[in-house]
């Protein structure tokens, strides 16, 4: 069995190692940008159910995993597909695990974490500031977000009251909505606008910490405990051995 993976935060040199990693990654597959891995992951780990990462890595290596309308929609990544090496592909796994167990240490214990999102910059290549800078900045991260639900639908399935709002907290932030999603939208922006990335960053967060905390409730139910016998009957035998009648000894 290997390793638990360290949930020691990446470095910011590490990070940038980890997308220059995915870039790395050869044609036909498209791998995700670090960006939007953080929010897959943080989709990944609020499932109600565990998911291995024999499970959730191929959609990072791949935008195509289980599209049924994509060619060679089920390639898989391996330490020696064409243009790839082994060594690059067991430093990427090692990066990702590590980064999927900080994530969901922080999700569990700390109730937040720091999204990766990028401070992002006009045509001239002038940092954006305020509103203007909210939805280039979360864009990537939501879509990744998305694409985690994609995969694995049982989060969305749940039947909970609460869900349909925490999930529109964190699709306003999709760059091409329709339909209810773009309506919650609107609803969003004018009853509880962001005003700058900080409050940005704090709504995700929030609603990001209640949705894995919904699937993990949902983890940690527990069936009724049933009776493995059949009951017995006050007027029958006592199972000790007695002799007496149930209710005289210790039904009484």
């Amino acid at each position: 069995m290997p390793a638990p993976a360290s949930t020691t935060p990446l470095s910011d040199p590490e990070i940038s190692e980890l997308d220059d990693l995915l870039a790395a990654i050869p044609a036909p597959f498209e791998p995700l940008d670090v960006v939007m891995l953080d929010g897959y992951l943080c989709g990944v780990i609020a499932q109600p159910d565990p998911i291995e990462p024999a499970r959730w890595l191929p959609p990072v290596f791949d935008w195509n995993v289980g599209d049924p309308d994509a060619p060679e929609g089920d390639r898989e990544l391996r330490p020696d597909s064409p243009g790839w090496h082994a060594a690059k592909h067991e430093r990427l796994v090692s990066l990702l695990a590590r980064h999927h167990a900080v994530l969901e240490r922080q999700l569990r214990e700390d109730a937040w974490f720091d999204p990766l999102v990028m401070q992002p910059e006009d045509d001239q290549g002038h940092l954006l500031e305020g509103r203007a800078a909210i939805g280039p900045a979360f864009a990537p991260w939501a879509v990744g977000f998305e694409h985690a639900l994609a995969q694995f639908p049982a989060l969305e399935a749940l039947a909970n009251p609460e869900l349909p709002d925490l999930l529109a907290c964190v699709r306003r932030h999709l760059p091409a909505q329709e339909g209810d999603d773009e309506a919650y939208t609107k609803a969003l922006d004018q009853e509880h606008p962001l005003r700058s990335m900080d409050e940005a960053i704090e709504d995700l967060v929030s609603n990001v910490v209640a949705l894995a905390d919904l699937g993990r409730g949902e983890r940690l139910k527990v069936d009724t405990v049933r009776r493995a016998g059949p009951k017995v009957g006050r007027n029958d035998p006592c199972s000790c051995g007695s002799g007496k009648k149930f209710k005289l000894c210790h039904g009484a």
